[in-house]
């Protein structure tokens, strides 16, 4: 996974708790205290290991975590991949244009391996499915995502999970009601 994921992660919980916290985390999950860059890509189990530490050491679950987490997440994504977008762009577009900044990405990047993303419009909402090749999901960052993209925007959207592949659906799909 991007480095940045592994870095806003690590920030997210020191931030929240603090350093002996994330220190805990990382001796109980078995991997090597490594300084996250945010250009380099990293092992998606060290992700998956940290979210499973944080959901047995806290009261949420793990997708009300990953989704908390990606709101934080997302404008580190934006400030990250601002390259890819147009700064002209009100939200809604850049729901619609997802799956071409997400293949612009992969294509920039070697080891990039985005989730893949498609957006159609409706007269007030946006429909976005989302599906990654991972063996986890991470639906609940996904749905994070979205709503960190919407308060970064400024917009006062709304966005409801329809799909899940946790519960037996082919890919997640989230409608974003706009404002």
């Amino acid at each position: 996974m991007h480095g940045i994921v592994h870095k806003s992660l690590k920030e997210y919980v020191v931030e929240r708790a603090d350093d002996d916290t994330w220190d805990t985390i990382v001796e109980q999950s078995n991997f090597e205290p490594k300084l996250y860059l945010p250009v380099t890509h990293y092992d998606d189990g060290e992700i998956d290991a940290v979210l499973g530490e944080l959901s047995s050491m806290a009261t949420q679950d793990r997708d009300a975590i990953e989704r908390d987490f990606g709101r934080t997440l997302a404008s580190e994504l934006l400030s990250t991949f601002n390259a890819h977008l147009r700064r002209d762009w009100e939200f809604a577009e850049l729901l619609t244009s997802l799956a071409a900044v997400s293949n612009d990405v992969n294509g920039a990047t070697e080891e990039a391996s985005l989730p893949t993303i498609s957006c159609t419009r409706e007269s007030d909402a946006a429909i976005v499915t989302y599906d990654t090749h991972r063996d986890q999901q991470y639906c609940g960052l996904a749905h994070g995502i979205l709503e960190g993209l919407a308060t970064a925007y400024g917009t006062d959207a709304t966005v409801t999970k329809t799909a899940c592949v946790d519960d037996g659906a082919g890919e997640c799909t989230f409608r974003v009601d706009l404002e």
